[in-house]
């Protein structure tokens, strides 16, 4: 089940939305502005590019967001309601955010994305927001602790070193 069926305000005058069929390039561009952001500070976490198909897949799901300030994309996530591959299959229900990506100037725009995703979840009884992160990627494990997550582990079977976060959500 997708996490959203149609656009929310997020705060201010910024909205979120699902990513519509058509869109791929949209959200092809601002995972691609993130990579090359991390790029220019030696951080190799994500592909130049994504792949485009992974994108339509996530946005075909209903899990994959945008969120825009004014009509322009300004943040595009995933949340979805498994992540098998790295929590688990008997893992505790939870939304999995992944590929969070921000424009940099919007002040605090990533925690508060965060924030609106734990307040989804506690509002539908899903008791926690979890995601995965480079586990060598110190500034960034610091910036998800700041958003109130806390390392669970770093699981050997991933395919890159992987930090595993968790974080409740507000019920």
């Amino acid at each position: 089940m997708a996490i959203l069926a149609r656009p929310e305000a997020l705060s201010g005058d910024v909205l979120i939305r699902p990513a519509r069929p058509g869109e791929e390039d949209v959200v092809l561009d601002l995972l691609a502005a993130a990579a090359a952001w991390l790029r220019g500070r030696g951080v190799e976490q994500w592909p130049e590019l994504f792949p485009a198909g992974s994108v339509r897949a996530r946005i075909d799901a209903g899990e994959a967001l945008l969120a825009e300030e004014a009509g322009q994309p300004v943040a595009t996530l995933v949340v979805a309601e498994e992540d098998r591959e790295l929590w688990g299959a008997d893992a505790a229900p939870a939304y999995y955010v992944s590929r969070l990506a921000v424009v940099r100037h919007g002040v605090r725009l990533g925690h508060r994305v965060i924030d609106w995703v734990a307040a989804k979840a506690a509002a539908r009884g899903v008791r926690h927001v979890r995601l995965a992160t480079a586990a060598d990627n110190p500034a960034l494990r610091r910036y998800y602790e700041r958003a109130g997550f806390v390392h669970v582990a770093d699981p050997p079977h991933a395919r890159w070193p992987t930090s595993l976060y968790e974080r409740t959500a507000v019920l």
